[in-house]
């Protein structure tokens, strides 16, 4: 009897929350409820009681439910979890790997550095730094940054044994913070002051590196707000919570008067036709008429890179943008030897300095 009258209850409470949902997923609908677009709805998905429980404990508790992509810091801050690429243990200094990894790894970067410099093109790799990298004071109190004991800062010490071209923006990057905010709070990004940082110690770096006096575009700094939410707050599914304004960017307006024209690069590696306007995307080309140099430049990077390719346009004649991963295995060879750039810049995300390059993955054991 006992038992019967748990079911019944379980039953009755089964049957209020299945109820609820319709009800709750419709209060977040803000269209017109005509009988086409409810029927369109998932109005059984547990999405918005998800959202509603994780946005509840994350600002009750400064918790994140789904910690193996996001940890929830301090003053807001999110950072990515463990789960990709054991960034949290990079950032400890705990993750295990052998030194003669290092060293595979090293020679085949100095390997690919002289393949460049073999065909006369100038080359150089720049590691964009994670957040937790910089805001190492706005992580949780549970972890701790290893300053100068992680695997990003043996893998550089490596390839510059190597005489590798290879530049860490980190101190860069922690200097700047000082003047203003460089990362989003609900993202994994850096906004476009941050970006800005790195281009220009790019290009000191490049030039240094080979002893060039290549200009650096000029210009200034207006504060702006951002969209609510980004990948970090994605995970949670709680951007739908955050307001329009709440993250802070920075619009760059530069001094050159340039003019643009912008093509995507077909799969084939065929240049599409140049023309004015188009949507900032990875495998496209940019001309500019009016640069500050007239060499053109090869940009290899990731979604770090998305943000100061608009410093890159503004600096050279021709600027062309691949994704990293869409470098592997020699795919490029052609287009390189077809195209003749004066300039190789591969920039990486610290997290993913070893994983899904130009030279192979590193394994770690």
């Amino acid at each position: 009897m006992k038992q019967k009258k748990l079911v019944y209850y379980f039953l009755i409470v089964s049957i209020i929350f299945i109820l609820f949902l319709p009800i709750l997923n419709l209060s977040f609908t803000q269209k017109k409820l005509d009988i086409h677009y409810i029927l369109k709805q998932k109005l059984f998905s547990t999405d918005n009681l998800e959202s509603l429980i994780n946005y509840f404990t994350y600002k009750t508790f400064d918790f994140s439910l789904n910690e193996p992509n996001v940890i929830v810091g301090k003053d807001d801050f999110l950072f990515l979890g463990n789960s990709h690429v054991n960034i949290i243990d990079k950032t400890k200094g705990t993750l295990q790997y052998k030194s003669h990894i290092l060293d595979l790894w090293a020679d085949k970067l100095k390997k690919l550095q002289d393949w460049y410099e073999s065909q006369g093109i100038e080359f150089i790799v720049v590691v964009a730094s994670n957040k937790h990298t910089i805001y190492d004071d706005k992580l949780p109190n549970d972890i701790t940054y290893s300053k100068s004991k992680t695997v990003t800062d043996d893998m550089v010490k490596y390839a510059l044994k190597r005489d590798v071209h290879i530049l860490n923006l980190k101190n860069s990057l922690r200097e700047a913070k000082k003047e203003r905010e460089l990362y989003f709070h609900a993202d994994t990004h850096w906004n476009n002051y941050a970006a800005s940082i790195g281009y220009v110690a790019t290009m000191k770096f490049l030039n240094m590196t080979y002893n060039k006096s290549y200009n650096i575009t000029k210009f200034t700094i207006e504060e702006t707000e951002s969209n609510g939410g980004g990948d970090l707050t994605n995970f949670l599914k709680i951007n739908h919570f955050l307001e329009d304004t709440y993250e802070k960017n920075y619009n760059l307006i530069f001094k050159n008067r340039s003019s643009f024209c912008y093509a995507n690069i077909t799969k084939d590696n065929r240049l599409n036709e140049c023309t004015a306007g188009m949507k900032s995307n990875f495998n496209q080309y940019v001309i500019n008429n009016n640069p500050l140099n007239k060499e053109k430049l090869l940009y290899l990077c990731d979604s770090f890179g998305l943000a100061n390719s608009q410093l890159y346009n503004e600096t050279f004649h021709t600027v062309w943008r691949f994704h990293l991963s869409y470098t592997n295995n020699g795919v490029l060879e052609n287009f390189i030897k077809e195209n003749k750039p004066n300039i190789v810049i591969y920039q990486i995300v610290e997290r993913d300095l070893g994983n899904n390059t130009i030279i192979e993955d590193m394994p770690i054991e």
